[in-house]
């Protein structure tokens, strides 16, 4: 996660590689921003700019 110059949240994600034993960047979405929503290794949504709101 890192916060980007207008203020905003931006997360990255990151699978693992099993046969390389690192991570790699998500294939369809390796950057979020506003709304986190991934299925792995759950399902889960995150609204970003919340975290942001306080």
């Amino acid at each position: 996660m890192e916060r980007e110059r207008d203020d905003g949240i931006a997360v990255h994600e990151y699978w693992p590689h099993h046969e390389t034993r690192s991570y790699i960047p998500a294939p369809q979405h390796p950057v979020h921003r506003g709304t986190l929503i991934t299925e792995v290794p759950f399902p889960v949504e995150i609204d970003l700019s919340a975290l942001t709101d306080f």
